[in-house]
């Protein structure tokens, strides 16, 4: 079990396989936003080679990597105490598989008591990644790009092979891809961790956002323990009873790492940046 705790911000964070438990100091007063946050989410590169018309970092597979990735993260991170290290980090990108150095930044997170997890479209997954993946990281989430149907679905199911915790990351944007949704929930229902639902925002190549949020929940029987929603659908969720959610906003606790600028936003769909530390 790790902890941290913070007087300032009335914050204890116990995380205890795999999952984190939140506990106010004081019961009667909210838990303010951490200065040092207890997850990252991690930039890795831009390179990517899905070529997904709504990618909203414009990922192309003519960015080139960014090298040295191990020395800044251990640098960024490497003058944090134990108390102010995350519990856990998930590495994005772009696609972050495709980064000649990404086994060793796992590595050097696990090393640094880190927990690793990350996400993919299914591209890069061979049994050396496989292995490691096994070995040190608490999970990994599968993009369920529809144009890369046949690729994620032998990448999810190499993941389950290996019971390795999988995730499926949808992109929910019209009534269609709510639909795919619903049949991709049928397939996957009861194999893997958890359904982790994206509105589709306007931004980077995508002119288009998520605006069915009635049909979406129309397809969903009862608040499922295995279906979980991006902090973008936070504000239609504060406004729904029918699922259980935090009170807090989601950048409460988290914060977003590029490793090829070295700043620090909200969020990965956020421009402003965040300070870390007093």
């Amino acid at each position: 079990m790790l902890t941290r705790t913070f007087v300032k911000h009335n914050y204890r964070g116990l995380y205890v396989n795999g999952q984190t438990i939140r506990l106010a100091l004081d019961p009667s007063k909210p838990i303010t936003e951490l200065e040092y946050p207890e997850f990252y989410d991690v930039k890795v590169t831009s390179f990517c080679k899905g070529n997904c018309p709504y990618c909203y970092q414009n990922s192309t597979n003519n960015s080139p990597h960014n090298l040295g990735i191990v020395d800044r993260f251990k640098e960024f991170f490497g003058k944090f105490n134990k108390n102010q290290r995350p519990f856990q980090i998930a590495f994005g990108g772009g696609e972050p598989t495709s980064h000649p150095e990404f086994t060793s930044l796992l590595q050097t997170c696990f090393d640094m008591g880190i927990e690793p997890n990350y996400t993919t479209n299914g591209m890069n997954v061979e049994e050396d990644l496989l292995n490691i993946t096994k070995s040190i990281c608490g999970g990994v989430a599968v993009s369920t790009h529809p144009h890369l149907n046949s690729i994620w679905r032998k990448a999810a199911y190499s993941f389950l092979d290996k019971e390795i915790h999988t995730n499926l990351h949808v992109i929910i944007g019209d009534k269609t891809t709510i639909d795919e949704f619903a049949e991709i929930y049928k397939e996957f229902s009861g194999k893997v961790k958890y359904f982790v639902l994206l509105p589709l925002s306007a931004q980077g190549r995508s002119n288009s956002e998520f605006n069915d949020w009635e049909y979406l929940i129309s397809k969903i029987e009862g608040s499922p323990k295995d279906i979980a929603f991006g902090a973008n659908f936070y504000p239609y969720l504060t406004q729904s009873r029918r699922f259980n959610v935090s009170l807090y906003e989601p950048e409460t606790f988290s914060a977003y790492l590029d490793l090829e600028t070295m700043k620090v936003y909200k969020s990965s769909f956020s421009s402003e940046e965040k300070r870390i530390g007093s």
